[in-house]
Order: C-alpha cells, then structure tokens, then sequence
C-alpha cells in the first residue's frame, strides 16, 4: 500500500516463516453459520521429536486460556506445536493434540500441548461450531514456509479487530547488533480493540474510519476481545529473554490504540530457534546467551513485527457475513491509504 510500519527491513516473505525451520498450517472451518478454524505454528519444519526450544510466556490481560502456559513457565520450554483457535475448540484441539503428537512421527508425545484461544462467537454459532481430529492433522501436516495466508483463514476466520474484520496477521524483521543479524518474526490472531481506539503510525484512523463511514458489526458498543501472539526468533535466547521479548511483543498492542480490556485474553509467546536442546538428554548440554546488552535491537524488532502483524490481519482479511446474517466489514483500503498519505 506504499507505507512502512517502522524503521526496519522485512524478511523475504515478511512472516514469520522468515525464521528458518518455522512454519505455519491453516484449517478453515466455514458454513452458513460456523466461522471458525485452526492455525498452528511449528519450529524446525515440524520435526519436534527430541528437539526442544527456550520459551518465554506473558499475560498482559488474563480472560482467556493459553493451555500448555503452565508447562512453559515452569520449564521455559517449547515441546509442541502451536494452535490458535476459537474458544469453544480449545478443548478439543487440546484432545486431538494430545493424540497427534503420538500419532505423527515427528512430534514428541506429549500431553500438555500448546493450544490457545480467541472468542468467535459473534459470527460463528458456538452450538454448531466442532472440529475432528483430521481437521487437526491436517493443519500440522500442510504446514508450509513461505508465504503465509492472512485474514479470514484458520484460527482467524471469525475474529473481529478494532471492530473492523481481523484474524491471522504475520509479519518479520531484519535485526542487526554487534553480534551479527538475525530475524525476527512474529503471528498473531487479532480478536481485539475499540473502532475508537485504532492508531496506524501516528494517524487516529479509527476515528476517521468510525460508524459513518463503515458500519461497526455490533449496536451496542463492544468492550472486550482478545489477541494471541507468537514471536520467533533465531537469535540464540534463554527462555529469561525470550519472557522480555514477550513482554515487549504487548508494547505493539499499545502503540495502535489497544489497553488490554477487561474481557481481554492477551498472551504472547516467544521461542527461540538459535537454541535447541533434548529435554531428556542425560549428559549436561551446553547452550548459547544473547548478550542482555544487545536486547534493544531484538525488543525494536519485536514491536514493529508483531504492530505490522496486527495491521497485516486486518489489511489481508474481506468482509464476511456468518451466523446470524451478522455482518464484519473489512478495513477499506484505499481509503485507508487516502488518510495515511
């Protein structure tokens, strides 16, 4: 659209595939009245089995559920793949995850899988909304590098952002410090904020783009929602480091007009790929640490992915009508780009 979100340089697909090794899979449930469906994100192309990653999680608002977040905090270790989802499949994606990890070949088995979630109840009947366990597998099994479906699509076809459509966004960043380059890459299902609230670099688009122009989706003004994010990075962290950088991932939120509503889950995730470890391994391994000093340059990267993620969702998804007939419109682009010009 001819406007950069920061100071730093994409990656070749400006995704979070951008990080060697990771990659994404998409499972979208759409019909009349479901709007719903399963994103997962994997490091090492997938194959997981013996080889465990440091991670970091935080909580900037808790009404919502990241289960696998005890495990990670405990050991600050990513074992599973990752799954976002709408909130009335939380459970089974957890059940079927559960199953997958010991039926797939490259997955480690493991019982306390990573699986997290938004609320798409507005256009997705929750009574009529389910998914099976191909649905799962199939996820896992198609993930892919490259370029990664945005918008409308997976875990994201039902979520709503700044009261605009929103869902799966990704987005990558060119680091460079004393230390060498590394890349750093974030994706995010975005279910959150106010039409009000919204800010793209400076300008109060929200404002601008409010009820007269497009239509809010809901009567009633909305306070709630919830955003889920997954940072990568190939820079050799400690699960320590890879909690600031999650930390630093909930500044993006801030920085476009979010305040981590009441009714809000925000959780951000961090792996590292620049580490890898067998959790079981019975001899002392030995790893690699980030120099704390150098972190700055890791933390800009971070925001600037993850606000270009958030922005990517919402600029990448179509307007969609589900359960109900209710109606989201998309963020209109070309007047969007009007205003930012």
């Amino acid at each position: 659209m001819g406007f950069s979100i920061g100071k730093l340089n994409p990656g070749r697909y400006n995704a979070i595939t951008d990080v060697d090794g990771v990659i994404v899979g998409h499972k979208t449930l759409l019909n009349k009245d479901v709007c719903s469906g399963i994103t997962v994100i994997l490091p090492n192309n997938g194959e997981l089995l013996g080889c465990h990653f440091p991670a970091g999680i935080f909580t900037l608002n808790g009404t919502g559920e990241f289960t696998g977040s005890h495990w990670i905090e405990e050991t600050g270790t990513l074992v599973s793949p990752i799954v976002f989802t709408g909130s009335h499949l939380l459970g089974l994606a957890h059940h079927h995850l559960s199953r997958a990890t010991r039926d797939i070949e490259e997955l480690e088995p493991f019982s306390n899988g990573v699986v997290a979630e938004t609320w798409d109840g507005w256009l997705s009947d929750i009574h009529k909304t389910t998914m099976n366990y191909e649905d799962l597998k199939e996820a896992i099994t198609n993930a892919e590098s490259g370029e990664v479906k945005e918008g409308n699509v997976g875990g994201g076809t039902g979520m709503i952002c700044f009261e605009f459509k929103g869902g799966i966004g990704t987005s990558s960043r060119i680091v460079e410090c004393e230390s060498g380059t590394f890349m750093v890459g974030a994706l995010v299902q975005s279910n959150f904020g106010r039409r009000e609230d919204l800010k793209i670099n400076d300008k109060p688009i929200g404002e601008i783009l409010n009820e007269n122009e497009v239509s809010l989706p809901w009567d009633v003004p909305e306070n709630a929602g919830s955003l889920l994010v997954t940072v990568a990075t190939d820079a050799p962290l400690l699960p320590s480091q890879c909690k600031r950088l999650s930390r630093r991932a909930s500044l993006a939120l801030a920085q476009l007009g979010g305040i981590g509503e009441e009714g809000s889950g925000d959780f951000f995730l961090t792996f590292s790929t620049g580490n890898q470890y067998a959790y079981d391994d019975e001899k002392i391994t030995s790893i690699d640490m980030f120099p704390s000093e150098q972190l700055d340059s890791i933390f800009e990267g971070v925001i600037e992915a993850v606000k270009e993620s958030i922005i990517n969702s919402m600029c990448m998804a179509e307007t969609i009508k589900g359960n109900k007939q209710r109606q989201v419109h998309a963020l209109p682009l070309e007047r969007l780009s009007e205003i930012l010009k």
